[in-house]
């Protein structure tokens, strides 16, 4: 008997949720189909009946997790008072919990450059994502003209993703030092502008 449709989406979902996990977590060329699989609690042989490829797995499961990150952020954005939106999804972003947890996290940090490397699908998910979060962020940038929020939301963006990295590398107290002092200079920069 022949599963039901709802089955079927419900077992390519869990694909999906494992494998964006696992690529945030060891990397693109870290795991493979079979461990992806094996994550979703599915044996390797029923992979081909969810997705035509590796590569656009990886690509949706990309894409899934920039989603899910993004659910966090837009969180933040919705607390905090006008002004001080950018700050806050800065700052809910740079924490010691993103750090330690990879697999939890913002995916353009994780896997993003792995991806762009490699070009094709992924690579397309990857620079519209940015495209996206950039976009995004520059609405939630103060500044009394497009440039000045754009040039707000590029700098903002730029120390998110590099301090998470470089936090990451130290690892421990110091990374979790260096995102608070990263944290401290985005609010300085904030202070400095109003």
């Amino acid at each position: 008997m022949p599963w039901k449709k709802e089955h079927k989406e419900e077992t390519r979902a869990r694909i999906l949720d494992a494998a964006s996990a696992a690529i945030r977590q060891k990397g693109v060329a870290g795991v493979g189909v079979a461990e992806m699989m094996e994550a979703a609690g599915l044996t390797h042989g029923g992979f081909y009946a969810h997705f035509r490829s590796k590569d656009a797995l990886i690509a949706e499961a990309f894409d899934l997790a920039c989603e899910q990150s993004g659910k966090k952020l837009e969180a933040a954005a919705e607390k905090a008072p006008a002004g001080e939106k950018l700050l806050a999804v800065a700052e809910a972003y740079l924490t010691t919990t993103h750090a330690h947890h990879p697999e939890k996290g913002c995916p353009i940090s994780t896997v993003g450059p792995d991806l762009v490397r490699n070009g094709g699908d992924a690579q397309q998910a990857v620079a519209e994502a940015v495209r996206q979060r950039l976009e995004w962020l520059e609405c939630l940038a103060p500044g009394k003209t497009k440039e000045a929020r754009r040039r707000s939301a590029a700098g903002t963006y730029a120390a998110m993703l590099g301090a998470i990295f470089v936090a990451r590398a130290l690892g421990g107290t110091d990374g979790d030092r260096y995102l608070q002092l990263v944290r401290e200079s985005l609010r300085q920069k904030q202070s400095a502008s109003a």
